[in-house]
């Protein structure tokens, strides 16, 4: 091989090295900054969540509540320090940016058949979260009072044709 080809070929392979560089970096998708959302800042910390179920009756759990997932959502976990939690849920809440609106993805002790990506709006006080089912709808508006430090929960579905409370949480910082 002369000495004119040697080069054409490097120069070849660089180019082709370069290229590929190029396309695999191009194609690399930037992770999205942190989320900044002061109102979900509001949920962080460890909190006695006293749930009042209607006829299921009240209970007492406990919900820890952090960023996670390069601070893109909120995680609750409720029964977090409960020995024997008798309600347990995983539930993510992020902001989805092209929609303008709160996702939630809420996994719980109930399984999938009762796991569903909800959506929500916020105001200044209040989180409204959406979601449908298969058999229904339910609604999760979680209110914070910026004077107590407190959120409370309004959980409701239709039954038979009209909404009703399903449970309403307090939630007491610990």
């Amino acid at each position: 091989m002369g000495e004119n080809e040697k080069i054409r070929l490097m120069k070849r392979t660089t180019f082709s090295v370069l290229l590929l560089l190029i396309l695999l970096l191009g194609g690399a998708k930037a992770q999205p900054q942190p989320l900044q959302d002061p109102f979900l800042d509001n949920f962080v910390g460890d909190w006695r969540v006293e749930r009042n179920m209607g006829k299921r009756g009240v209970n007492q759990t406990s919900v820890h509540c952090e960023w996670v997932l390069n601070h893109q959502f909120i995680e609750f976990h409720y029964g977090a320090a409960d020995a024997k939690p008798e309600y347990e849920a995983f539930v993510f809440i992020g902001f989805d940016d092209t929609a303008k609106d709160y996702v939630c993805h809420w996994v719980d002790v109930f399984g999938e058949k009762d796991s569903e990506l909800g959506r929500g709006k916020t105001d200044e006080k209040v989180l409204a979260i959406e979601f449908k089912f298969r058999n229904g709808e339910l609604t999760n508006k979680f209110t914070f009072d910026p004077q107590a430090k407190a959120w409370t929960s309004l959980i409701r579905q239709i039954e038979k044709g009209e909404w009703k409370t399903f449970g309403e949480e307090k939630w007491t910082k610990k």
